[in-house]
């Protein structure tokens, strides 16, 4: 009894010690998401507040600079809505700039979403490329930044929807 009762042990803790080896795991990527950000894109330095889910729907809501603070960008199926103090205007989203920083955060965020649901987004380290973009994600699945040459937007406070 006293041998099956060592080897027991050495098994253990030979289990304990392999599970503590592996690297870091990270959750499955979350794309339904709410989170405040900052962003350093085409010179310009920026905060806000995003909302995005996996069907393409995005609001972001600037801070800063106080030229654009309330600033309200919004595009759903296909439609661009800008509001700002009260006056709302809406026209097709192929309006909005593609070098802009909301048309290239929902450009990417939904490549992301497209590359997650056919099994091509592989996060090594919490890490992948989606086009042009470096995505890092946080262990809990979220996303904490991603990067292009034309800048970088980092996420704070993410929440699920």
């Amino acid at each position: 009894m006293t041998k099956s009762l060592k080897a027991l042990c050495v098994l253990f803790f030979a289990v304990i010690l392999l599970a503590g080896c592996r690297g870091a795991e990270h959750a499955e990527l979350v794309t339904d998401f709410k989170a405040d950000f900052t962003a350093c894109y085409r010179g310009q330095e920026l905060e806000g507040s995003v909302t995005y889910n996996r069907q393409g729907r995005m609001n972001m809501r600037l801070s800063s600079p106080g030229t654009l603070d309330g600033l309200s960008i919004g595009c759903s199926d296909g439609e661009l809505r800008l509001s700002k103090d009260g006056m709302q205007c809406t026209a097709d989203e192929a309006y909005l700039p593609s070098t802009s920083l909301p048309a290239g955060l929902k450009n990417v965020l939904d490549e992301i979403c497209r590359e997650q649901e056919n099994g091509r987004l592989v996060l090594n380290d919490g890490k992948a490329a989606v086009g042009d973009w470096k995505l890092t994600a946080g262990e809990n699945g979220f996303i904490v930044s991603l990067e292009c040459p034309d800048g970088k937007i980092e996420f704070i406070n993410a929440a699920g929807l």
